[in-house]
């Protein structure tokens, strides 16, 4: 399946897609992922492009591009597996690939905020 988000092109392939239907994988509105920001001991990936990053992102958040998940990037190495993981996007077609990645990388509490930042209404920072 492809999805198309602006000028990216988003393949989620089966191995995605089966990574997505088991139980490590969580779609939430923003105003849960807003709950579970406030709750703590989450980490936050903005997976869009520095760009997106600086003009506004959540606080605490990581940028690091969806496309950069294989292998899983050195900064997500030491994590937990087993903590919760919130990744978002503009709209959260890249931010599904980025969980499905996940996923496929022993993580087994891993969110998509559906509708991205796009639908996000609490504060966020620019660089």
């Amino acid at each position: 399946m492809a999805d198309e988000e602006g000028s990216v092109k988003v393949v989620i392939t089966a191995e995605d897609q089966r990574a997505l239907d088991s139980g490590a994988y969580h779609l939430i509105s923003s105003e849960a992922a807003e709950d579970l920001v406030d709750q703590g001991g989450v980490t936050i990936l903005d997976v869009r492009s520095p760009q997106e990053y600086g003009d506004g992102h959540l606080r605490d958040s990581l940028n690091i591009r969806y496309d950069s998940f294989d292998p899983l990037p050195p900064e997500l190495e030491g994590l937990d597996r087993d903590a919760p993981v919130l990744a978002y996007c503009r709209t959260g077609n890249r931010a599904r690939k980025t969980c499905a990645q996940l996923i496929n990388n022993g993580f087994t509490n891993v969110y998509n905020m559906d509708k991205g930042i796009l639908d996000w209404a609490g504060v966020t920072v620019a660089w």
